[in-house]
């Protein structure tokens, strides 16, 4: 079974949005971020799915956007959450640092404050 979404018992677990394009490695990255520890992660597709999520939610903490989405999409996603949710943080694999699966565990365990970057 793939997974799509984990949902966290806790009401106060860090909250986030994975923009996938690929339903098996949107698994994997849940399944790689579920264990960074106890954190609620909702996986979609495309961009339009992300966005109904987004607005469905109360809070979002951080928005992974990954390496399927083209320039135009990215910049629509990260001006919509700079302008409209302005506590949200957004990580980028393959963009901001290599895709690489422990380079995304640490930047969303940064990005959530769950640990401190290391230079």
């Amino acid at each position: 079974m793939l997974f799509s979404e984990i949902v966290s018992n806790k009401p106060d677990a860090p909250v986030l949005i994975l923009f996938g394009g690929n339903p098996h490695r949107r698994d994997e990255v849940i399944r790689l971020t579920q264990s960074i520890g106890d954190i609620t992660i909702y996986g979609v597709l495309n961009e339009e799915e992300g966005m109904k999520k987004i607005h469905s939610l109360p809070k979002v903490d951080l928005v992974l956007i990954g390496g399927r989405y083209s320039h135009e999409q990215r910049n629509r996603i990260r001006a919509y959450v700079k302008q409209n949710m302005l506590n949200t943080k957004i990580t980028e694999p393959g963009f901001e640092y290599p895709y690489d699966n422990e380079a995304i565990k640490t930047d969303i365990k940064v990005k959530l404050g769950i640990m401190k970057r290391t230079t």
